[in-house]
């Protein structure tokens, strides 16, 4: 059985909503994606998940390219109003367990994995940059810290992702080898 018909004999147990294989070096990376983090993301050098303490986008990059495989998953939910980010944040938290279950379950095949998500939510405040992290084996950096195209890897594997104006679509993807 190969990597990829392994993963799929368990990925439909759990509440994915769509999934596909690609190869690390298919990933679109830039660093204006980076860029963003730094100047609209109000996490930026405020998480030990976020950029500049994770490393610069070259690191980020060199991290990813030492797996030869990635996973990109999605969930869906409905939200009453996408633009309530309570909503939107306790959906979120069930994606962050989700990929932390999936993550787990290939760590049991493939050892060593790279889970990028939507970020960190395991402390209701980051230690950074007062203390150490407290969940470091648990905890999960963005996708976008990594400056990775997401979207645009989504299109080119055919993920929808746009579901509608009631509906919140989240990504995580795991890199591994086998």
């Amino acid at each position: 059985m190969n990597h990829k018909e392994l993963i799929e004999s368990y990925i439909t147990e759990f509440p994915v909503c769509e999934y596909a294989f690609l190869e690390t070096d298919e990933l679109i990376f830039s660093p204006k994606v980076r860029y963003i983090c730094e100047n609209e993301c109000p996490r930026y050098g405020h998480s030990w998940a976020c950029p500049p303490v994770i490393g610069t986008i070259e690191e980020c990059m060199d991290r990813c390219h030492k797996f030869k495989h990635a996973l990109l998953f999605t969930s869906v939910t409905d939200v009453a109003d996408s633009f309530d980010m309570q909503g939107c944040l306790n959906e979120r938290r069930d994606h962050e367990h989700l990929s932390y279950e999936v993550s787990e379950r290939m760590k049991q095949d493939f050892g060593d994995v790279l889970t990028l998500t939507t970020g960190c939510i395991l402390c209701q405040e980051c230690a950074y940059p007062d203390g150490p992290c407290r969940h470091p084996e648990q905890r999960f950096a963005t996708i976008e810290s990594h400056g990775i195209l997401i979207m645009k890897s989504a299109d080119e594997l055919g993920i929808s992702y746009n579901c509608g104006s009631n509906m919140v679509t989240y990504f995580t993807l795991i890199l591994y080898n086998d």
